[in-house]
């Protein structure tokens, strides 16, 4: 039997797409394993990194991904443009031309991005060739981005997993140079081989579905009001990694990449929460009530993440990446504090994009440029003092968005 398609609610002059909850709960049972097989790929890069490479070098590839994760939000936003877009096309109307000529906003991408590459190399003391890897990576993940855009919003979960399982495959392609002596640059060009490959596939999932038609390119002004709030999240999410590769000396930021993942874990642990509350987060009232439920939900699950990270840090240290960094067991809280603060900032940020405000994102912006010249000016040499500013700077960010979200 056909799907019916999403309902369209309206709020605040913003079109706002309600999912099928039966659709919801039949597709989350095939994307949900997917997403969880690319997180742990993309985890297990990481870990074989650090045991394969030597500090400088794995802070060096830890400063690289954070850079490439910054850089691909505007093609994550270009995900849900497209997904809305397609929820609410024309019946019969084709789909697989507006990511033929997402191509093109790749390519634009790739060369702003190759334009900016000697700037980033200076920045992260490397050499550009990283850099340029990471600008190629661009066009290839926007064409893939809006294709599962499109399988997204067509609810073709089926597809969508099996395109999401690629994409984790095309991330363990980052493993195999490591295996043979590789080094970050040749990691960076095993994940665009990776990337590339993932978005050709999605090209042939989609090819049954072209047409004589177009669905509209989103324009520039929907995907970059997409983009504010989840990229300044994800600016300050992963801005202390950067700072630490600018400012420590090249084995000590590999030390502060190895203690970053246990914020990342705290961060990303609760995402679950942000997405399943999300449609009902447009709803002025009922969705500002059920937005202090969750914030209590993931605060408790932080708590119980940093009394974990106290008991067990050292031993998770010594066995994920080895002994010498265990050492990092002092300040490992910290690192968990400031991804379990990011993870209520995450839900503060999702209210925002429900309702159209666009200030909380500023918000976040005017945050990040403070934490980043309070580093920069200080100038440590060890990860202690860069992961207790970030963490100061995530609670205080916490703590205000929350005031404002009372009023």
């Amino acid at each position: 039997m056909k799907q019916q398609p999403p309902a369209i609610v309206v709020a605040d002059g913003v079109a706002i797409v309600e999912p099928v909850r039966a659709s919801l709960a039949r597709g989350g049972g095939l994307v949900a394993p997917a997403l969880t097989l690319v997180n742990v790929l993309g985890y297990a890069l990481t870990l074989v990194a650090a045991h394969v490479l030597d500090k400088n070098a794995y802070g060096e590839l830890g400063a690289y991904l954070g850079v490439l994760l910054v850089a691909l939000v505007p093609a994550l936003a270009l995900q849900a443009v497209v997904a809305r877009s397609v929820a609410t096309r024309p019946a019969g109307e084709p789909t697989l031309p507006v990511v033929l000529r997402s191509a093109q906003l790749g390519v634009a991408f790739s060369v702003v991005a190759a334009a900016a590459s000697p700037a980033v190399a200076a920045f992260l003391h490397s050499g550009v060739l990283g850099p340029l890897w990471l600008a190629a990576q661009l066009a290839p993940f926007i064409v893939l981005t809006a294709a599962m855009g499109v399988l997204q919003g067509s609810e073709r979960f089926g597809a969508l997993a099996v395109i999401i399982v690629a994409q984790g495959l095309g991330k363990a392609v980052g493993i195999l140079p490591l295996l043979i002596g590789g080094g970050t640059t040749d990691v960076l060009a095993a994940l665009f081989v990776g990337t590339t490959g993932t978005a050709l596939l999605a090209l042939v999932v989609l090819s049954p579905r072209h047409g004589a038609g177009a669905l509209p390119l989103p324009t520039v002004r929907q995907v970059a009001s997409a983009t504010s709030g989840l990229l300044a999240l994800l600016v300050i999410a992963n801005l202390d990694v950067l700072l630490a590769r600018n400012v420590l000396s090249g084995d000590e930021s590999g030390r502060y990449s190895a203690g970053s993942v246990l914020a990342k874990a705290a961060f990303w642990l609760p995402q679950a929460v942000a997405l399943v509350i999300f449609p009902r987060l447009a709803d002025r009232e009922a969705g500002k009530t059920l937005l202090h439920k969750s914030v209590l939900v993931v605060g408790a699950l932080g708590a119980v993440e940093v009394v974990g990270c106290v008991l067990l840090a050292r031993p998770f240290l010594r066995i994920t990446f080895g002994a010498s960094y265990a050492s990092l067991s002092d300040i490992a809280w910290l690192w968990v504090v400031q991804g379990a603060a990011l993870s209520v900032v995450q839900l503060l940020i999702y209210r925002a994009i429900a309702t159209h405000d666009q200030i909380v994102g500023r918000v976040v912006g005017v945050v990040a440029v403070a934490e980043a010249i309070t580093v920069l000016v200080v100038a440590p040499s060890t990860p202690g003092p860069i992961i207790a500013i970030a963490t100061v700077a995530a609670l205080l960010l916490m703590a205000g968005l929350l005031l404002r979200s009372a009023r």
